[in-house]
């Protein structure tokens, strides 16, 4: 897995701030093969939150909070949120859960 143990605390942390004790963040794509290089930081998080408008307005303030870290300054982050709502959700979402590492 490329993220080093500070990305991982920023991230765990960041994601505990904007979604709660409860929610869970998983690292998933090209991130996970260390024989790579570059690429993006995919992150999918699990919340119990069930307002759309509120999960859209703390993606994104963990998007910029991820943002103004040294740790992540430049980057490219995909977030993928899962609300607790029921789906249809693209298969992107199954992907992520199942390919995923917890953080």
């Amino acid at each position: 897995m490329r993220l080093t143990q500070t990305q991982i605390q920023l991230v765990k942390d960041a994601v505990t701030r904007h979604f709660g004790a409860t929610a869970r963040v998983f690292l998933f794509g090209s991130r996970l093969d260390d024989a790579r290089q570059g690429g993006d930081f995919d992150f999918y998080v699990e919340t119990d939150m069930n307002d759309p408008a509120t999960v859209i307005d703390r993606k994104l303030a963990l998007l910029a909070q991820l943002h103004a870290t040294p740790a992540f300054e430049g980057e490219k982050i995909d977030l993928i949120i899962k609300p607790a709502l029921p789906g249809p959700y693209p298969p992107i979402y199954q992907v992520a859960r199942r390919e995923g590492v917890s953080l």
